[in-house]
C-alpha cells in the first residue's frame, strides 16, 4: 500500500497554468494564421480584378475596332466580346465604364472595379491605367 501512495505521488499531470499557457500559444498562432490567410485572399481579389479589367478593355477595345466606342458595356456584351459575369468585379460589384475618359488620360476610356471598399471614387478604385 505504501508503495502504491508513493507512485502516485511521483505521477504529475499538467497544471492548470501549463495548460492556460498552451490554449494562449494556440490562439496566438490560429489569430496570425487567420490574418495571413485574410490579407492573402485580399491580395488575391484585387489580382483577380486587374486581370478581369484587362479582360473587359480587350473586349472594348475589339468593339472599337469595329465600331466606335460603346457607350455602355452591354453593347459590348451583345456583340459578344464579353461574358456576363466578367461585368461584375469580385466583389460583386458592377464594373464602371465612361466614354470619353474622366479619370485616365492615357486611354479613350475610363474602366474601374470599386474596389474592396466598394465604394465609387475611393483610393481602393482599381482601373485600367
Amino acid at each position: 500500500m505504501n508503495q502504491s501512495l508513493r507512485y502516485a505521488a511521483n505521477q504529475r499531470g499538467m497544471t492548470l497554468i501549463e495548460i492556460m499557457v498552451v490554449i494562449a500559444i494556440i490562439g496566438i498562432l490560429s489569430t496570425a494564421i487567420g490574418v495571413g490567410v485574410v490579407n492573402f485572399m485580399q491580395k488575391a481579389k484585387v489580382d483577380s480584378a486587374k486581370a478581369q479589367l484587362r479582360t473587359v478593355a480587350n473586349g472594348v477595345d475589339l468593339y472599337a475596332a469595329e465600331n466606335d466606342f460603346p457607350t455602355d458595356l452591354r453593347d459590348v456584351l451583345e456583340k459578344k466580346y464579353v461574358q456576363e459575369k466578367q461585368l461584375k468585379d469580385p466583389w460583386k460589384e458592377d464594373l464602371i465604364y465612361s466614354y470619353p475618359a474622366s479619370r485616365n488620360s492615357d486611354n479613350q476610356y475610363d474602366l474601374c472595379s470599386k474596389g474592396p471598399d466598394k465604394v465609387e471614387g475611393s483610393e481602393d478604385d482599381i482601373c485600367n491605367n
